[in-house]
Parts: structure tokens; sequence; C-alpha cells
């Protein structure tokens, strides 16, 4: 069962990194621009095991490096010994506005799946990524222009 759980999370690291991959040849985020690839495994206070699965394409807006707009393309499982919980989003963590989007953090897609046995949330992982293309287009709210 373990090494279903690696290769899963492995498979869904891959198939997230294709899609922001994807996402950030599709559209305009400037040419100093860059993809960070996240996997955090980790044991949280009240016993769940978390694995946060995160691409964040980050566009620097001044030679501060403090100073960005991200946008962070995560999915997270979280496992209890009772039951596991899958989440996907895409947040817009912008230090200057882009659109009509001001600073801040703005959650522009979240989607969970609670209370699932381990093989349930393994397939429903795989699902979320599928899901993530039909918003594929958010960068089109930030007032980001697409390539194609």
């Amino acid at each position: 069962m373990a090494s279903d759980v690696v290769a899963s999370l492995a498979r869904c690291d891959r198939e997230l990194g294709d899609f922001a991959t994807g996402v950030k040849l599709d559209y305009d985020f400037g040419p100093d621009s860059e993809l960070y690839p996240h996997l955090v495994l980790r044991a949280e206070q009240d016993g769940a095991q978390q694995a946060d699965i995160r691409k964040t394409i980050r566009m620097p807006i001044s030679l501060r490096p403090f100073l960005s707009n991200e946008i962070s393309i995560r999915l997270t499982l979280t496992f209890t010994s009772s039951s596991c919980d899958v989440t996907s989003s895409i947040e817009a963590h912008l230090d200057q506005p882009m659109a009509e989007r001001g600073p801040g953090s703005h959650v522009l897609y979240r989607r969970s799946s609670t209370g699932l046995r381990l093989p349930e949330a393994l397939r429903a992982a795989e699902a979320h990524i599928r899901d993530l293309y039909q918003v594929a287009t958010f960068p089109e709210t930030l007032g980001l222009s697409s390539r194609g």
C-alpha cells in the first residue's frame, strides 16, 4: 500500500508540473518569470500526515527579491487514521495589482473532496488535476495575455 501512495504522489507531482508548465507557456507572465516546484511531506500536530504538491509561477516586479506576484497551483492530500482529504487550488499572491485584483491573496479556484478512503483519495487526486484543465484560462482573469 505504501508503494501505491508513493507512486501516486510521484504521478500527481509530474502531472501537476505538466499542467503548470503548459499554463506558463500559454500565457505571457513576463520575461523574468520562473516556475518553482515544491513537494512537502509533513506530519500535522493532530496526527494527520500531509502531502503538499505545489507549482508556483513567480513574476518579479522589482529588483528586490521579496516583491513579486505569484500564482500557486496546489494539490494537498491529508491522511488521518480514519479518512483522507484532497484539495486542489489556484491562488494569486500579489504584491502589486493585476487586472481587477488588488494586492494580497486571492483564491481563483478551489475544490475539496473529503472523508475518502485511501484508494478513493488517490483516484480523486488525479481527477482534481484533470479538472484543473477546465480552468486553464485563469491567467486571463489576472489580465495576462495568451501567447496563442
